[in-house]
């Protein structure tokens, strides 16, 4: 007879993931799942996480704008999430071999229906009118100022003020508050 686990048995197959924002964690949590537990650490670098006391870092996969703060917004341009996904569901696999397929499949299932909202997403920003503009960017949403369109410049245009009301952040890291957080930028822009 197998009986439960106790907290000690427990708390030692704990596989926690620290990533540095809530919207990096998100992503994780698409990919892992519930195998795995997820810590937010503002120290890490940009687009790296620490599983099993080992960090990796994924910034040479994505396309990085803007500088300082502003660049861990990258997230805000919901296409680099699939990318960001394939990147941890490999770095992953690397530290947890174990996990393997089901993080494979899991970040296949997530990442086609994000494709899809993220055709959607890209349809509402084409009717936003700022495809071809200039725009100023002082709340630092390049990454969601080009996915719609806009050429980012200091002489251009203001955003949309209602852009500046947008969360800055999904309210958790699960694959559900990171699709409201671009649901709601975007619709901050239309």
């Amino acid at each position: 007879m197998v009986m439960g686990l106790g907290r000690a048995a427990r708390a030692a197959e704990a596989r926690e993931v620290l990533v540095p924002d809530v919207a990096f964690g998100a992503v994780v949590a698409a990919v892992g799942g519930t195998d795995l537990q997820i810590g937010i650490d503002p120290s890490l670098p940009l687009a790296t996480l620490k599983a099993g006391g080992v960090e990796l870092g994924f910034a040479e996969r994505l396309l990085i704008k803007g500088s300082g703060e502003v660049r861990r917004r990258f997230l805000d341009d919901a296409r680099n999430a699939p990318k960001l996904g394939a990147a941890v569901r490999d770095g992953l696999r690397t530290v947890w071999p174990e996990l393997g397929d089901d993080l494979a499949s899991r970040h296949k299932e997530w990442s086609r229906g994000l494709a899809r909202q993220v055709l959607r997403w890209t349809q509402q920003l084409g009717e936003a009118g700022l495809r071809g503009k200039r725009v100023r960017d002082p709340g630092g949403r390049i990454y969601l100022l080009e996915w719609a369109g806009a050429t980012v410049a200091d002489d251009g245009a203001e955003a949309p003020a209602a852009l500046a009301r947008a969360p800055s952040e999904p309210s958790a890291p699960t694959p559900s508050a990171y699709r409201d957080y671009v649901q709601a930028l975007v619709d901050a822009l239309g």
